[in-house]
């Protein structure tokens, strides 16, 4: 199947696979003529700020990321995402959360869904860093620590509930995802969020890939999905992350040693994180149902999600 090709003002094009992505995606979903406004938006953002991109366009998924220079801000990322509730949480959760262990907003073009953000110099993701995985995990439960917040006013925030609605209004699909499975990742997520009476801001997808390095070695929290609701969540990505965690032979010994080391530094319970951390991976993997999932990404969800149902008492 071929796609439309559009081109940036540099004449650089749009990555083929990113343009393919939003017309698979659920069109209900997707801001109506964001594919053909994305040039334009991207000309104006780099005229504003006098931003020189680089050539190179990371490879995407739904949103365009791409990287420059401004002579006003320094370094920058301008994102643009067709997906404009996902994109408003993200630039709430940025504006909320600002501090040095957080990339900076410094734009936002709502009607565009385009930001530019802080790039972080040399921006090396934890997964890049020589670290044993009990230190990466302790690093990553202190930045998430200071990363939550109260919420006196959610709005551009996802409800934690709403977020969680792909698991929670799954129409069965035994020949793709275990019914079985799901129902009882329904139970536990709605009895998780009847006893929840905590409502702070939270990351939505803490994993090795969202927490950049500087040149000064502090670490920096990327990518906030923009959520409200129990802290407790925030474990879940890290629990399926890195991609290839499922292969590992040890990893119902490492994920209760992960559970371990963020309960103690949340004064958290284990057995609601572990609770937390099976429905997320359960979560993942209705989402990796779509037609745009990377491929082996629900198997891998499906697989992470079985391990973690074992600490689960039925």
């Amino acid at each position: 199947m071929s796609f439309e090709q559009f081109t940036l003002h540099t004449g650089a094009p749009i990555p083929t696979q990113l343009v393919a992505n939003v017309r698979k995606w659920d069109q209900e979903a997707v801001t109506p003529g964001w594919l053909e406004s994305l040039p334009a938006t991207v000309e104006r953002l780099c005229s504003k700020w006098d931003i020189t991109l680089d050539p190179f366009i990371p490879d995407p998924y739904i949103t365009l990321v791409v990287f420059g220079h401004s002579s006003q801000l320094g370094p920058v990322v301008i994102k643009s995402s067709p997906l404009a509730g996902e994109f408003l949480a993200e630039a709430t959760a940025l504006r909320l959360a600002g501090g040095d262990s957080v990339s900076c907003l410094y734009d936002v073009d709502f009607d565009g869904s385009a930001m530019v953000v802080e790039r972080i110099v040399p921006g090396t993701q934890l997964l890049d860093v020589p670290m044993s995985d009990e230190d990466a995990t302790r690093l990553a439960a202190e930045m998430l620590r200071t990363f939550w917040r109260e919420v006196p006013n959610p709005t551009g925030l996802h409800p934690l509930r709403h977020w969680m609605r792909a698991l929670l209004n799954w129409t069965p699909r035994p020949e793709v995802l275990s019914t079985e499975l799901v129902t009882h990742a329904q139970e536990v997520a709605l009895r998780l969020l009847s006893r929840s009476s905590r409502s702070y801001l939270l990351h939505g997808d803490m994993q090795h890939h969202n927490l950049l390095q500087r040149e000064t070695g502090d670490w920096v929290v990327i990518d906030p999905k923009g959520l409200y609701g129990d802290p407790g969540f925030d474990i879940a990505a890290w629990m399926y992350n890195p991609p290839d965690v499922s292969l590992r032979t040890d990893y119902p010994e490492l994920a209760k040693r992960r559970i371990a080391i963020c309960a103690n530094a949340w004064d958290m319970r284990e057995d609601d994180l572990a609770e937390w951390s099976f429905v997320g991976a359960v979560l993942n993997a209705c989402w990796s149902t779509s037609d745009a999932a990377p491929e082996g990404l629900l198997e891998h969800c499906v697989q992470i999600a079985l391990h973690l149902e074992t600490l689960q008492d039925r």
